[in-house]
């Protein structure tokens, strides 16, 4: 096994392999579900965005409406 040694404000820690292995794997999960909360976060604002605008109602057809029983 090869050592690993991490000098840092005036201590020098010695990492191993695996050490350093599980410690890539943390940050990589950690960026993943980052970008997945990103992603979701997103699609539910856009979502959100076409139910609004699904939801407002059609002015022309209204005005249209109004002056025909008028």
């Amino acid at each position: 096994m090869s050592e690993i040694f991490v000098e840092e404000e005036n201590t020098v820690y010695e990492l191993d392999a695996e050490c350093l292995k599980r410690k890539e794997e943390q940050k990589r999960r950690r960026r993943d579900s980052k970008e997945i909360r990103n992603k979701n976060s997103y699609h539910a604002q856009k979502t959100k965005a076409i139910c609004r605008k699904q939801n407002q109602p059609n002015i022309w057809i209204l005005c249209l409406l109004f002056l025909i029983v008028r």
